[in-house]
């Protein structure tokens, strides 16, 4: 059931897992602002995993959210294509999960 008032607002309302995916791709923007490299890198990778591991509904949930002016459709596609391009180069990406975790996360 919609919210009633995120329905007058024209607003969607967001899953958990889309809300906690732009959350850890905003910490991970943060910490590229502050200087935390290996931080963003990790957090960045965890993002392309959940990117990839989405399903087509997920997929469109994201787009929806993210698709501030530009067609749904066309955010949808840019995000399928960027999967498929993760896909192809894991072998770039994939190592930053290893790097360490600190107390701080």
């Amino acid at each position: 059931m919609t919210n009633p008032v995120l329905k007058k607002a024209g607003q969607v309302p967001i899953s958990d897992f889309i809300r906690y995916h732009l959350r850890v791709a905003l910490y991970a923007a943060v910490a590229e602002l502050n200087g935390d490299e290996d931080l963003a890198r990790r957090l960045h990778t965890e993002t392309k995993l959940r990117l990839i591991s989405m399903t087509d509904e997920e997929l469109w949930e994201l787009a929806k959210q993210t698709s501030f002016h530009k067609r749904v459709e066309l955010v949808y596609k840019g995000y399928k294509q960027k999967i498929e391009e993760l896909k192809t180069t894991p072998n770039e990406w994939m190592k930053d999960l290893m790097l360490e975790r600190t107390l701080a996360e």
